[in-house]
């Protein structure tokens, strides 16, 4: 298991480096005037948020499937939860670029749950197999 976490947060890591610099070059090139202090900001929080949710996942996996789908959800009400904690902090307090900064997290927030959701089915499945050829 300690390969697929490493090779999970490895993937995390890639994606959010890709989809970061593509979107950094994006605003810099094309939308200069929508781009916002706070954005890398949010691929460090969408890489630790990631990092924990594996690390929780794989935990769960070694588990009952019930504890899979409780951890799993909990993950994703916590996820959900920091968002919105997140968005409005920043709407209050910094406000600098506010639209900018919600679609930017946002769209981070749908490429994230793409990449969680297919950790989760592959971690979990593998377990699965691996429990089925004991």
């Amino acid at each position: 298991m300690k390969e697929d976490v490493k090779k999970s947060i490895l993937w995390l890591t890639a994606i959010i480096s890709v989809t970061g610099i593509a979107g950094y070059v994006i605003f810099r090139m094309f939308l200069h005037e929508y781009y916002f202090s706070a954005y890398p900001h949010i691929m460090t929080y969408y890489w630790i948020l990631g990092v924990l949710t594996i690390v929780s996942i794989v935990n769960a996996t070694k588990k009952s499937g019930q504890k899979y789908f409780n951890t799993f959800m909990i993950m994703k009400t916590v996820k959900l939860l920091s968002l919105i904690i997140v968005c409005g902090l920043y709407l209050l307090l910094i406000k600098e670029q506010a639209i900018s900064f919600l679609i930017t997290f946002v769209l981070f927030y749908i490429i994230y749950t793409i990449f969680e959701a297919q950790v989760s089915i592959k971690l979990n499945k593998k377990t699965k197999d691996e429990a089925a050829q004991k």
